[in-house]
């Protein structure tokens, strides 16, 4: 009897044990291929590769950043719509990522999936916790019928650049000075160069609203520590009143400047 017991006790951990062992190690594996967490951050931060369809759902939320770290060559040819456009090739890759809203997630492409799991990896070390890698890359996602657009050629006469001397005698004319410190690469910043335009004509015999290009004024935008673009700056005798960073409402900007003006 005693043989018998003993028996089936060893049978049960026998089985119990095997099951254990097949189990662990697949759900180990299945979360190692979708995502990565970074290190020293627990769950904090991470870095997760995604099907088209799963990147497909993201972008379509709006709550993030579409970051395209192909060449320039390649994105002429077409992009995910409201994608951010920064070579990884780029020198200043680095610096132009660093300009990005860092407490939003970052949806990062190239063409088959290389380089933007390179990219991924970049922008971990550099602050981004939220990142969504797309596998296969632009090709995965083009042969899901998915939409690309091409970018708009033409030069954009209405940013400037300005030095830190010349923006201290803006501050100096005893108007209200907008600032919208932003790039030429960046799909949110494009989203609100229209909207800042129109403000400057509706507000041209009251105020200075000026777009200032944050890549070619490194020194204006240093001495103002710009950590994401676009970033709003308003100011009244030379003091900053008001500030923000990211997309806004227009009747929001105007609303600021009308209380300046009063």
């Amino acid at each position: 009897m005693k043989r018998i017991l003993l028996t089936l006790l060893l049978g049960l951990l026998i089985t119990n044990c095997s099951n254990a062992g097949n189990e662990h190690p697949k759900e180990i594996l299945e979360n190692n291929e979708s995502a990565m967490n970074l290190p020293g951050d627990g769950d904090k931060g991470f870095i997760k590769n995604v099907t088209p369809e799963e990147f497909k759902a993201l972008v379509d939320k709006g709550e993030g950043i579409i970051l395209d770290v192909r060449t320039p060559q390649e994105t002429s040819q077409g992009h995910i719509e409201n994608a951010s456009l920064v070579n990884v090739y780029d020198e200043d890759f680095v610096n132009k990522i660093n300009l990005m809203q860092k407490d939003k997630a970052i949806y990062v492409y190239c063409k088959s999936g290389a380089r933007s799991a390179k990219a991924a990896e970049i922008l971990s070390q550099n602050g981004f916790t939220q990142i969504y890698n797309l596998s296969g890359g632009i090709m995965a996602w083009e042969n899901k019928g998915y939409p690309i657009t091409k970018p708009i050629e033409g030069i954009d006469s209405n940013i400037n650049t300005v030095s830190v001397e010349d923006f201290n005698k803006m501050l100096a004319s005893g108007k209200p000075v907008l600032v919208d410190f932003h790039t030429q690469w960046c799909a949110p910043c494009k989203k609100m160069a229209p909207i800042i335009d129109e403000v400057e004509k509706e507000f041209k015999e009251k105020a200075i609203v000026i777009r200032i290009d944050a890549d070619a004024s490194k020194e204006l935008a240093k001495a103002y520590q710009i950590q994401g673009v676009p970033e709003f700056f308003l100011f009244l005798d030379g003091e900053q009143i008001w500030k923000h960073n990211g997309i806004i409402e227009k009747e929001k900007i105007v609303e600021q400047l009308n209380a300046a003006i009063k």
